[in-house]
């Protein structure tokens, strides 16, 4: 199912620096940065998704946008992202920070294309959130560009604060349920930190030695014989 949302651009960086809490409030939930267009020939029809889990490791919203600081999830690799879908995703603030102001970028490896999500839009006050987009939020459907991956492949994601209250401190985090990057040509990365698969496996449980028990078995015949023979 696709939703309909309320497109709004990002504000200028010099205006966010010295504007107020209430001046920074977003009613939008995905934003332009950019303008990169999909190449002609290119749709919006899915054919490949990855999934990032916060119930595997909490993802932490820090700093404004940009700041090195801030977490950077290396978890999809592929050709473009044409849409994201998102269920039952907690957010917790912390301090005064808003739910609205946590945000995940989605990009290529240079910034270009980006698209912001804030899963919390409209919750313009400080607490616990669980949200989902009940489907998959297309891009195009909604006036946005998809996001194409440079010649490395690399599509980012960065977990920022639209509006920082304490710098150097974690403002917000995502404390539970999974964000599906939908898109064309997308393989997971291996070493995401909010995937399963980059958990330690667990330790195998070893298969049975057949010499070991045909040893254990004729060691036990033996026993049996002497005490037999005692």
């Amino acid at each position: 199912m696709k939703e309909k949302l309320i497109i709004g651009l990002l504000m200028a960086a010099t205006f966010a620096a010295s504007a107020g809490k209430v001046d920074q409030a977003s009613t939008s939930l995905l934003s332009r940065a950019t303008n990169n267009a999909a190449p002609a020939g290119i749709n919006s029809t899915p054919d490949s998704s990855v999934t990032i889990d916060f119930s595997v490791l909490t993802g932490e919203s820090w700093d404004a946008q940009g700041s090195p600081n801030n977490v950077i999830g290396s978890c999809v690799l592929g050709g473009t992202i044409t849409g994201v879908e998102w269920t039952n995703v907690e957010v917790a603030t912390v301090g005064a920070s808003w739910l609205s102001e946590a945000t995940m970028l989605f990009s290529d490896s240079a910034g270009g294309g980006g698209i912001n999500l804030s899963v919390g839009s409209g919750d313009d006050f400080a607490g616990t959130g669980t949200y989902s987009s009940g489907g998959i939020i297309d891009f195009t459907d909604n006036a946005l560009p998809d996001i194409v991956a440079l010649v490395d492949g690399l599509l980012p994601i960065e977990f920022f604060e639209s509006f920082d209250d304490v710098a150097g401190a974690i403002d917000a985090n995502f404390t539970a349920g999974t964000v599906t990057i939908w898109g064309i040509g997308l393989t997971p990365d291996p070493a995401c930190q909010f995937a399963a698969a980059a958990l330690a496996p667990p330790t195998p449980v070893p298969s049975l030695n057949l010499y070991a028990i045909a040893a254990l078995f004729l060691a036990l015949l033996v026993f049996g014989y002497k005490r037999s023979r005692a």
